[in-house]
């Protein structure tokens, strides 16, 4: 298994002792990647999709903790479902047929970021009349948004009266296995206004174009990182997370698998966009937590989770659903940032056969 042959390649490379591999549990097997309308998310060997549990403590964990601070987890996700409803918290993605529908053509607009000084169809994928990947987007973006999609935060239809949420639209075309994420999402007059898009083979270990963003300021896919109701109450769940934490302090570079960093003062104390954090080995979960609580903590011990965006601190990224339970949220709401630390991946990123643009662990 990987895992094994990794626990041997990190024994002393960084003066600390890698965690012990068999308070983890079992690496996907082929064909063991999770699965979201009938498309794999990423093949077994992504590192999402893969442990880290035995790879060595950051150098500059303790300082990177520090900058994040010690305050309590919070899980950035609701138990309502009604997307009209103010309590309507989480990020829901979509599965779609795209060859069942026609696909609307949007815009590349936005009310509040018209001043940027980039464009973003310089660093976005959409699809044409034939939902043929262009990239980078060329044209009108067209994009297999159904006609009454799940939007984060809601469909607005009033960008001028509440133009700052980030209404992310999440989709996975069933028909083809790729995934396509837009960021500030919304209608006028009929067409849907977006600020990029960004598109995955999920069946691909392949990464974006270097610098590029996405839907994520890591230039990351937002989906396979999200918590899911179904997968925790499963008792399993086999990928790493998602978090949040003071734009500020988010070092202006990246490490992989991120692909893009937004600036900052740099600082050998602020972590990179793209920084990999796990639950210490030494953190007890709850005899008492339930089923979902348990699964969320130890994918935090077994997968980790990215900085994949500037917001709050420790702000831990799931779907809505009314299947989230109160007890959930009692549990890993109690767990403090100290409890936390930074993932060396040179391990990985320095064997022989590792591809930056890829995703995959050799």
């Amino acid at each position: 298994m990987w895992v094994a042959s990794l626990a041997a390649a990190c024994g002393g490379s960084s003066g600390e002792a890698p965690q012990d591999a068999l308070n983890f549990q079992d690496a996907p097997a082929a064909g063991d990647s999770p699965i979201i309308g009938d498309c794999p998310v990423f093949p077994a060997n992504h590192i999402f999709n893969t442990q880290i549990g035995a790879l060595p403590v950051d150098s500059h964990s303790a300082d990177y903790i520090a900058t994040i601070g010690s305050g309590r987890l919070h899980l950035d996700l609701g138990q309502t479902v009604d997307p009209t409803s103010s309590e309507y918290y989480g990020i829901p993605y979509n599965a779609v047929h795209g060859q069942a529908f026609q696909w609307p053509t949007g815009k590349y607009a936005a009310v509040d970021t018209a001043d940027y000084d980039w464009h973003p169809a310089e660093e976005s994928d959409c699809g044409n009349a034939s939902h043929a990947v262009v990239s980078p987007c060329t044209n009108d973006p067209v994009l297999p948004i159904p006609a009454t999609p799940l939007v984060e935060g809601g469909i607005n239809t009033t960008p001028a009266q509440q133009p700052d949420g980030d209404f992310h639209v999440l989709i996975v075309d069933s028909d083809s296995c790729l995934l396509w994420e837009t960021y500030h999402s919304y209608k006028t007059n009929g067409t849907w206004n977006i600020f990029g898009s960004a598109e995955w083979d999920l069946r691909s270990n392949k990464l974006r174009t270097a610098d590029w963003t996405s839907a994520d300021a890591a230039g990351f896919p937002i989906m396979p990182l999200l918590l899911k109701a179904s997968e925790a109450s499963s008792g399993t769940i086999k990928h790493a997370l998602r978090f949040t934490m003071t734009s500020s302090k988010i070092a202006p570079r990246y490490v992989w698998p991120a692909r893009h960093s937004t600036a900052s003062t740099d600082s050998a104390a602020h972590p990179p966009m793209g920084q990999l954090f796990r639950l210490k080995a030494s953190f007890t979960i709850p005899a008492s937590a339930n089923t979902q609580a348990k699964a969320i903590l130890q994918a935090m011990k077994t997968y980790g989770m990215y900085v994949a965006d500037g917001g709050s601190n420790w702000y831990v990224s799931g779907e809505p659903s009314a299947d989230w339970q109160d007890d959930t949220f009692t549990a890993v709401q109690a767990v403090t940032g100290d409890q936390f630390e930074a993932v060396d991946l040179t391990p990985i990123t320095g064997k022989s056969g590792f591809d930056p643009n890829s995703g995959a662990v050799p």
